[in-house]
């Protein structure tokens, strides 16, 4: 069922989105001038986990909760809380990009998305390291803050693979995912190695038309999911179907989709 969210309804949560990314930005700020020293551990999947992550999150599951108490709450750090009204789910990863955070990279941010029951309604990105945020609504498109200035944002219409910028999350793992992700490799226009969150937001803002990512989480392309497609975009898994809980994600302008599952299955 679709839902139809309300231009009333989206200010207020975009406000409250701001809010919340307000408060991780100053807890992720006041880490990162660390850098190297910014303590951290590493998990079970062998992936680390700094001070600031839980931090952030536990800030931001206080904020939601106080808000919403109603709404379920899933965040990378510590798991599922469900409640009440499990309509509702918030979605959070508190840095995404936590290795390159580590070493003092500024590609790294905030992802939170509000979904209804298994639909993404409402998301924002918040990379304070690189200036900027985006956001989105369902059916009131898609939005980027920079130095100061809020505009909307839309995806590129270039609408060849040979004429196209492709992104990607290591190419190691891409490799060993997708048979034919070397073939696409050498049959796009430009390619770069420019992962996690930024590649997803660029296709949005039409400075690139593909990204791929060969593992993620849930928590990691949910808010991204919709900034993408209301921006006129696609997020899709590797057998072209819509999504962002397949484990890995393929994004495009939505162009030369197609094609590109195509290609990338080859």
């Amino acid at each position: 069922m679709s839902y139809t969210l309300s231009e009333a309804d989206f200010k207020n949560y975009l406000n409250f989105f701001k809010d919340l990314v307000e408060i991780s930005d100053k807890i992720s700020m006041d880490f990162f001038y660390k850098q190297n020293d910014i303590p951290s551990t590493i998990k079970d999947d062998g992936s680390f986990v700094t001070e600031a992550d839980k931090e952030i999150e536990k800030s931001l599951r206080q904020s939601i909760s106080e808000r919403f108490p109603g709404h379920s709450i899933l965040g990378e750090e510590e798991g599922e809380t469900s409640s009440q009204d499990k309509e509702f789910r918030w979605i959070i990863d508190p840095i995404d990009g936590t290795h390159g955070f580590m070493r003092g990279l500024p590609i790294w941010a905030t992802l939170i998305a509000l979904e209804h029951d298994g639909t993404i309604i409402a998301s924002i990105v918040s990379a304070p390291a690189l200036g900027s945020r985006w956001w989105a609504g369902i059916g009131h498109g898609a939005y980027k803050a920079f130095n100061g200035n809020e505009f909307k944002i839309k995806s590129s219409t270039v609408n060849s693979i040979s004429d196209a910028q492709m992104l990607y999350t290591g190419i190691k793992e891409s490799t060993e995912k997708w048979t034919g992700f070397t073939k696409l490799l050498n049959s796009v226009w430009r390619e770069r190695g420019l992962g996690d969150f930024w590649g997803h937001c660029l296709v949005a803002e039409g400075g690139s038309e593909i990204m791929i990512d060969p593992i993620v989480n849930i928590w990691d392309v949910a808010a991204l999911y919709l900034i993408v497609n209301e921006s006129g975009g696609i997020m899709t898994d590797e057998s072209g179907d819509l999504g962002y809980t397949s484990g890995h994600a393929i994004t495009s302008n939505n162009q030369m989709h197609k094609e590109l599952i195509k290609l990338i299955n080859s």
